[in-house]
């Protein structure tokens, strides 16, 4: 069975599996996303860009109040240009399984499941445009196509007190080994190409807490990430940093709708990657340990609500990211700011809404000699929700 047939019947069983109860109310999504990027001299490539054709649905079942389950996936194409060869990688992507529980009304249990149904392993050039597709800055909705089987649990509680509102959430993610290479040399042999890779697991605490100001509502929250070692072959292979995120938002009413300022903060410390070092022959002699750059992604926004008449509204969205890292030596490469720009319209059509949406980004982004190398962008497309 190929790759699409089995994540087409993945997906089937998904579905399957949670809208047996006739009685179930559901809402099924899907779209079409573009994502496009074109870079002046200096970074390695001339254009970056991200087709994608998501597909979500949620499921409720009233015979048990609280219960929920979400399943998401799609199909995805990635192109990279340098020079005058492109570069490809396409095929689905993993397959997202998800249950919810509401416990009480203040308690909250997850369930999720990555079903590895995207290509995980990369040919050179595949692994070349996963590599353009997970740059930060850029934002990209798709940068791997796989990261293997994963369980993900997780738990939330909130309670107000004293008028406000404190949440807590912990979860912990299991993740599945995989091989992530495919060698393009047919007279490699397979046993040459077999490579262990296994991720670090993923540990996550956040808290939360928001407050009424009239008809304003202001939230803040904090969120801590820390990864086990990744492995190859059993090896230590990559320490990730500890990961943190500051984030809060200001909801507020003006000119007759409802405004979002927002802004985030995520800091990544330095991580620890082992290098194994050869000498002229080939063999190893040792491994090195080489310090990965320390990075701080800043995000802000501005999100509303537009009256246009005739029933309909714009909704527009004006956000920048401000990307700074440090490597070894002083070398900012890749540090870099990124301006957006657009909106969406939301669209009724015979009890379904449609989301047509675009958007315009200015920015630069440092190369290895730490010049500064302009960037434009160009995101649109539209999403399509049925309600059930």
């Amino acid at each position: 069975m190929s790759r699409v047939a089995r994540h087409l019947a993945v997906v089937a069983l998904g579905l399957g599996a949670v809208a047996l109860p006739v009685s179930a109310q559901y809402s099924v999504g899907t779209g079409v996303e573009f994502q496009s990027y074109d870079f002046d001299a200096g970074l390695g490539a001339d254009r970056a860009q991200l087709l994608m054709i998501p597909v979500a649905a949620r499921f409720v079942l009233p015979q048990v109040e609280g219960l929920s389950f979400d399943i998401y996936s799609a199909w995805a194409e990635g192109r990279v240009q340098v020079e005058d060869e492109v570069l490809k990688l396409s095929g689905p992507v993993d397959t997202g399984l998800r249950g919810a529980y509401q416990v009480t009304p203040w308690g909250l249990v997850t369930l999720g499941v990555n079903v590895p149904t995207g290509n995980s392993q990369h040919t050179s050039e595949e692994a070349l445009v996963a590599s353009v597709m997970s740059a930060d800055l850029f934002g990209f909705r798709e940068a791997t196509w796989g990261r293997g089987f994963a369980v993900t649990s997780s738990m939330a509680v909130a309670r107000q007190v004293s008028g406000f509102g404190l949440g807590l959430a912990v979860s912990y993610s299991l993740r599945g080994g995989f091989n992530p290479s495919q060698d393009d040399n047919p007279a490699t042999t397979a046993d040459e190409t077999a490579l262990e890779y296994q991720p670090g697991h993923e540990r996550r605490v956040r808290v939360g807490l928001d407050r009424n100001f009239g008809n304003s509502t202001a939230t803040f929250g904090v969120t801590f990430i820390n990864y086990s070692d990744d492995k190859a072959d059993g090896r230590n292979l990559f320490q990730a940093g500890n990961r943190f995120r500051v984030d809060g938002s200001y909801a507020f009413r003006m000119v007759g709708g409802v405004w979002t300022v927002y802004a985030a903060d995520l800091i990544r410390q330095n991580g620890d990657l082992s290098l194994v070092v050869l000498d002229s022959q080939g063999d190893s002699t040792g491994v090195a340990l080489s310090e990965t750059p320390q990075q701080n992604l800043l995000l802000a926004g501005l999100t509303g609500h537009v009256a246009l008449g005739g029933g309909f509204v714009f909704r527009p969205h004006i956000d920048g990211r401000l990307l700074t890292r440090e490597a070894d030596g002083g070398s900012k490469a890749g540090s870099g700011w990124l301006v957006g720009m657009g909106g969406d319209i939301p669209v009724r059509l015979f009890g379904h809404d449609f989301f047509p949406q675009a958007r315009v980004l200015l920015g630069k982004m440092k190369d290895p000699n730490d010049d500064g190398v302009s960037l434009f962008g160009l995101e649109f497309g539209g999403t399509m929700r049925f309600n059930f």
